[in-house]
């Protein structure tokens, strides 16, 4: 019988002995695996939903007011900043304000915004389930606004109340209908507190309507309030950020408002890097104290070995390659509950609207790459705390190895 097949065999007869490491080891890569994969879930979504999603991709061009030289954002300079290199799409805002005419006799001031798809409001309620893009004479409002509760009236013609140019400084209100159709949470205020968004034609209606300028030469004169760029991917920000600032456009990035997210993600990393090193010791510490408990009991037994023409290198291997079998069976019992201990917790997370999207999947494992190399740590660490007492055991003398010490 060789030195491996002798020490299969001695893991087989001290599975009982052996029991405390495998279970401390399991338990600790159990733990470890289902942390670091739902981690690394959170991670990837949040690179592929969040770091390259339409809103940290956009590049916000105010109006230029307080600079002459700089031409308005007309469909000309939309079209111009479309051509710049490493940009996906420019989509517009206009805004002007109007009331609603609740039945309650409650006027809301509204602010009519044309709707951006990189910057789509989280709706609580609709009359259907795709509202963008809005139809004529359709609005999306604010679920409350200035203490009025506009939830209620989702699906109903409301009385809108807009302003028409006289003259300089002067205007008449003018009454018409529009159809609530949706509202949206009202802590999502990226377009103003109290945007409601309007179809294209009305808010450019109404703003052309409000200034005195005709309607049909509007986008080419006043223009709109604000353009949004869309880079190719979230790495050609800055690069678009500067090109369309060198132009003399007023330009900030959104994600200037997603500085914490970097912090998060080097968050999850250090978690899984503490987890890790909470692991490597667990298994270490369990591996000596075993190894040393065991080759105390068995002083005997490596005194025959020696006696019977056993080497010190041959009972060192014989000691550590027990060891590692035992670090293989708790790394493979770990990988199991490990994913099922994934699987519970992203099951409890999922209950949370907010997490639930960056847990999707059953079994939540890290990437077969580092799941492996998981596996091999754990058996590496449990073989290398083994060393020592095992190479002190070796060692002894048959005389002295028979002796109980």
């Amino acid at each position: 019988m060789n030195v491996f097949s002798l020490a299969l065999a001695n893991v087989l007869a001290l599975r009982r002995r052996l029991f405390g490491l495998v279970a401390l080891v399991s338990v600790a890569a159990a733990v470890c695996l289902g942390a670091l994969g739902i981690a690394g879930r959170a991670q990837g979504v949040t690179d592929t939903g969040v770091k390259e999603s339409n809103a940290n991709r956009s590049i916000t061009v105010d109006r230029p007011a307080d600079r002459p030289g700089t031409a308005p954002l007309t469909d000309r300079t939309a079209a111009r900043l479309a051509k710049l290199g490493h940009v996906e799409s420019v989509q517009h805002r206009a805004q002007v304000s109007f009331g609603v005419l609740t039945d309650a006799g409650d006027t809301v001031l509204l602010y009519a915004t044309t709707h951006r798809p990189a910057l789509t409001p989280p709706i609580t309620k609709s009359v259907r389930e795709d509202l963008f893009p809005l139809r004529p004479g359709e609005i999306v409002t604010p679920a409350t606004s200035q203490g009025v509760d506009l939830s209620a009236l989702v699906g109903q013609d409301v009385e809108t109340e807009t302003t028409r140019f006289v003259r300089p400084g002067e205007g008449t209100g003018v009454t018409g209908h529009a159809r609530l159709v949706g509202v949206y949470d009202p802590t999502w205020q990226l377009d103003n507190p109290d945007a409601a968004y309007a179809a294209d034609p009305t808010v450019i209606g109404w703003a052309a309507q409000r200034s005195g300028e005709p309607e049909k030469n509007y986008l080419a004169t006043i223009g709109y309030d604000q353009l949004t760029v869309v880079a190719r991917t979230a790495a050609d920000v800055p690069e678009v950020t500067k090109a369309v600032q060198r132009l003399g456009y007023p330009a900030v990035t959104l994600q200037q408002q997603l500085d914490a997210l970097p912090a998060v993600l080097e968050m999850i990393r250090v978690v899984g890097q503490v987890l890790l090193g909470v692991l490597g010791v667990l298994a270490f510490v369990g591996a000596v104290t075993v190894t040393g408990a065991l080759s105390r009991q068995r002083a005997q037994e490596i005194g025959i070995l020696k006696a019977v023409g056993f080497r010190t290198r041959a009972v060192l291997t014989m000691l550590v390659v027990e060891m590692a079998v035992a670090g293989v069976v708790a790394a493979l019992l770990g990988t199991v509950l490990g994913a099922l201990l994934g699987s519970v917790a992203a099951a409890l997370l999922r209950g949370s609207a907010d997490l639930a999207p960056y847990v999707e999947g059953w079994v939540l494992l890290p990437p077969p790459v580092t799941l492996l190399l998981l596996l091999a740590l754990t058996v590496l660490v449990v073989a290398a705390g083994s060393l020592v007492p095992a190479r002190r055991a070796a060692r002894m003398s048959p005389t002295d190895a028979m002796k109980d010490w």
